[in-house]
């Protein structure tokens, strides 16, 4: 028995569409696999290249990180495309992949946000202030900040401390501080309420971030080559302010410095500096007592 003419025609499409289909899954297997062998080896050969101190092991590991992460949502999205257009052209439904094609230049073209989110994002990937991994504050009206988690053509993921995920389209980010850039920076603000005991504290603060970088496992997020800076930074009514930086490695700063906090409040207690009103006694001033 014969087939029909109609379920001829379904199935030799339906032939092509599989044939099509298994190539493009080719294409794709090949398209990781290239992203994946030759990404690395771009990024590490220029790494190479650039200037002594300029970049690290944990730079290069970022940017290859970002770079496949995108490289890989393009193949997919190109590979989802071929496959929607091939099904489209099997069955000759030409008008329908004209009208989207015509539906998605104008949407992308209609206006001037989306074809700067687009540019920017090319101009981020190229220029590198921040990749995958990094702590960035954005400092405009965007007013975002976390760890990057993804870096698009258009829009750029952040995880802020709180767990709560941001997305801040690339033409906003004008102004970006990426405070995990090579190193990470510990910092500790201290109030000495009584200005004569100034030259004791910082002694004591000294000691406690010599000795802490000594201690496993601190001696690993603190950077060996490093020195502690400790400033006097005020001098007031209310006493005098210090601040104590300390070089890390990146995304440590946060747990050095409350690990510094710590070992600094204990040991300005033990030696009987008060660094607030809440444990410095204030003087007890007695008032005439008026006769009746």
């Amino acid at each position: 028995m014969e087939l029909n003419e109609p379920l001829r025609w379904l199935l030799g499409r339906l032939a092509a569409l599989l044939i099509g289909a298994a190539v493009l899954l080719v294409v794709y297997r090949i398209g990781l696999g290239a992203i994946h062998r030759f990404v690395p080896a771009v990024i590490t050969a220029q790494a190479t290249h650039l200037p002594s101190g300029s970049s690290s092991a944990d730079e290069v590991g970022k940017r290859i990180g970002t770079i496949e992460d995108l490289l890989i949502k393009l193949l997919r999205g190109a590979v989802l495309a071929g496959l929607l257009a091939l099904a489209l052209a099997v069955f000759e439904l030409w008008t329908v992949l004209a009208a989207i094609v015509l539906l998605i230049v104008a949407v992308v073209f209609a206006t001037k946000d989306v074809v700067l989110d687009y540019v920017m994002g090319f101009l981020l990937l190229v220029e590198g202030p921040f990749f995958k991994g990094d702590y960035v504050v954005i400092r405009d009206h965007a007013g975002a900040e976390g760890v990057v988690e993804e870096i698009g053509l258009r829009r750029t993921l952040l995880r802020d401390a709180l767990g709560s995920s941001h997305a801040v389209s690339n033409g906003y980010i004008r102004l970006s501080s990426n405070l995990t850039r090579m190193f990470s920076v510990a910092v500790v603000e201290l109030h000495i309420p009584h200005a004569g005991e100034l030259d004791r504290a910082l002694a004591i603060a000294a000691q406690v971030a010599g000795e802490m970088r000594e201690e496993a496992p601190w001696a690993d997020r603190i950077l060996a080559d490093a020195p502690t800076d400790i400033w006097v930074t005020g001098i007031g009514m209310d006493g005098a302010s210090i601040r104590l930086q300390q070089r890390v490695a990146t995304g440590t700063q946060m747990a050095v410095a409350s690990e510094l906090r710590r070992r600094l409040a204990a040991a300005l207690v033990s030696a009987s500096i008060g660094t607030g009103r809440w444990d410095t006694p204030m003087p007890i001033v007695s008032q005439p007592v008026s006769s009746p």
